[in-house]
């Protein structure tokens, strides 16, 4: 064809043999470029293909690998948590170990217990904060699976509507239960009797009693103080408390006198006149006894000389001088004797008159002398409906050891009691005529421990009385009012076709009765038997926490080893890949370099063969 350029077979063969070397050298420059002899089907199917799956499986089992360890992480986040609660549970422990050191009914020893207990609770709430503090990335392996038990809040109500009662629940709810709560008795007071019998012995007093009804607006559990004050001879100050009332009585001890003085001498043409002087301070019981002429004139003080507002030794004066007056008259004991008369002479003053006979000197005699009350009745009534009387024997009184001065306690004892009883006929009282640390009832929160949970309700001691009095009833009942979840459990696979996985259950480690059991401290540790509970709830912890520490570290063994597993395994199926697309960098820089000398070679071959061409040239 008119314009194409035709080669000699020798230039094409060599032509032919260049293009091939180039293509040659080309591939070897990208083999040794990537590093890979197969980078295409292209250039080898089936190793290609083996690769490619090779590599593809090792990439799964990496993103597996990856969701492992934030399993992982997750596990080690409640395990951080867990080992936290568990130090928590360990100083709970210890103050239950305290409070049974502090065991006694004195009041250090019960502020000390409430303290405790106080503390005690607040370590409580700190546990369910770190357990729902626990969580990694939307996972709280520690911190529930969702199930939640409470009382209704219809029950609540009704037992709240009841007079004295307020706050009612149930805490630590284990399963579902209706507890019946009745309130009766007659608020009828009365004291400990080992109190009352300490109290007497301490301060000589005599007939010591605490009687009354409790005051359905103002009544108290209060226990009752007696202190007492002073010294032999001196003014003695009874303290009586009863809650936040207070009574002080002073008790005057020999102050009371009595005198008598010559104010005018007989003479034989003048009587004698003698006045008695009364004074001091004056109490019921004080005896004052005048001697006239040999005869004795004795009276004793009443309440009612002593009443507030009387003059106490104006009224001893005048009946003594009554005495006096009656026996001179008629054939009285005085009658022919020397004294003529008596008169009330002033205040607490009594004026005794001579006879007198014409020359001769009549002189009458007169003495008298003061005893103090040996006895002194003490009643004083409080607002609570509380009447604490007693009598103060002076005898007694120095003879009590630190002469009677010092603080006595007497335990209030209240015919009030609280029943709970469960379906199941199982029933806890609180009553205010038990002993303190025996089930006593109280003002504030009162605990009834089931094994389905404990029943609380706040006491207000003022007014639960007319409770009482009503016998008034209500029932709280409990029930599940959400169903457990998986939400906090983690499923972990292991292989990458979704054959092979491990599931991590979410425990509860709150301290609520579908956890730990650790239920709040009771009754302010009143009783041994509160702190008995709270030791129970601690026991229980402490093995809920171990099993589930248990169970939360063979897991974490379990993904940690396939973790390790599955990083060795990509490995292994990722060297397996390149063993078959790797190139050998040293034979392939050799057959290149043979490729290079090849080109050159066709190239003065090529050269060669278009020398005869030239040749022609010659010719002209």
């Amino acid at each position: 064809m008119a314009g194409n350029v035709t080669l000699t077979a020798s230039m094409r063969t060599n032509l032919l043999q260049l293009q091939s070397t180039q293509a040659g050298i080309d591939k070897k420059q990208n083999i040794l470029s990537t590093g890979n002899k197969i980078n295409s089907a292209l250039d080898g199917p089936t190793a290609f293909f083996a690769a490619k799956g090779l590599n593809q499986r090792a990439g799964d089992l990496t993103s597996l690998k990856d969701a492992m360890g934030q399993s992982i992480s997750t596990i080690q986040a409640a395990d951080k948590g867990l080992t936290s609660i568990d130090s928590l549970v360990d100083q709970a422990k210890g103050l239950t170990t305290a409070a049974y050191a502090a065991l006694g009914n004195d009041a250090a020893s019960i502020a000390t217990r409430k303290s405790l207990a106080s503390q005690f609770n607040t370590l409580k709430d700190q546990i369910d904060k770190l357990a729902s503090d626990s969580g990694y990335q939307g996972k709280n392996l520690i911190n529930g699976n969702g199930l939640s038990m409470d009382s209704t809040s219809a029950s609540r109500a009704a037992v709240n509507t009841i007079v004295g009662v307020d706050n009612a629940r149930v805490t630590n709810v284990i399963s579902a239960d209706t507890y019946a709560i009745r309130i009766k008795g007659d608020g009828s007071v009365e004291g400990k009797t080992a109190d009352i019998s300490t109290a007497e012995n301490a301060h000589g007093l005599v007939g010591l009693k605490l009687s009354g009804t409790m005051s359905s607006t103002l009544g108290s559990f209060s226990d009752v103080q007696i202190e007492v004050r002073g010294a032999n001879g001196r003014t003695r100050d009874f303290i009586v408390k009863d809650g936040d009332e207070s009574r002080t009585i002073s008790y005057f001890d020999n102050t009371q006198t009595i005198e008598a003085k010559l104010t005018q001498a007989a003479t034989s043409t003048q009587p004698q006149i003698s006045n008695v002087n009364i004074s001091g301070t004056i109490e019921e019981g004080d005896i004052f006894t005048i001697t006239v002429e040999g005869q004795s004139f004795s009276y004793t003080a009443t309440s009612g000389d002593v009443a507030v507002g009387q003059n106490a030794a104006k009224n001893v004066a005048t009946n003594l001088k009554n005495s006096i007056t009656s026996a001179i008259a008629g054939t009285g004991r005085l009658a022919g004797k020397d004294v003529a008369s008596a008169a009330i002479g002033g205040s607490g003053t009594i004026t005794l008159t001579g006879n007198t006979t014409t020359g001769v000197v009549r002189e009458m005699t007169v003495t008298t002398g003061a005893t103090n009350a040996l006895t002194k009745k003490i009643s004083e009534s409080f607002a609570s409906g509380t009447i604490v009387s007693f009598t103060v024997d002076r005898r007694l009184l120095e003879a009590a050891n630190n002469q009677g001065n010092g603080i006595s306690t007497i335990e209030k004892k209240v015919d009030l009691q609280i029943q709970v009883t469960n379906s199941n006929g199982a029933q806890i009282t609180r009553d205010g005529m038990s002993d303190r640390g025996d089930g006593k009832l109280d003002g504030g929160e009162q605990s009834f421990n089931f094994d389905s949970g404990t029943v609380r309700l706040n006491v207000d001691a003022k007014t639960i009385k007319q409770a009482a009095s009503s016998n008034c009833s209500a029932n709280i009942v409990t029930k599940q009012i959400s169903d457990a979840n998986t939400s906090n459990d983690i499923t972990v696979q292991l292989n990458e076709r979704n054959t092979n996985s491990i599931t991590v259950n979410a425990v509860n480690l709150s301290t609520s009765g579908q956890g730990l059991q650790m239920d709040a401290a009771q009754n302010g540790w009143m009783d041994r038997s509160d702190i008995d509970k709270a030791v129970a709830g601690l026991d229980h912890a402490k093995s809920t926490i171990r099993s589930a520490s248990q169970n939360l570290s063979t897991n974490l063994n379990i993904i940690t080893t396939r973790e390790s597993f599955t990083k060795e395994f990509s490995d292994v199926l990722t060297e397996g890949a390149s063993k078959l697309t790797l190139a050998d960098q040293n034979e392939e820089g050799a057959s290149l370099l043979m490729l290079q000398t090849r080109q050159q070679l066709g190239t003065i071959a090529l050269s060669l063969a278009n020398q005869s061409q030239q040749s022609i040239l010659r010719l002209f």
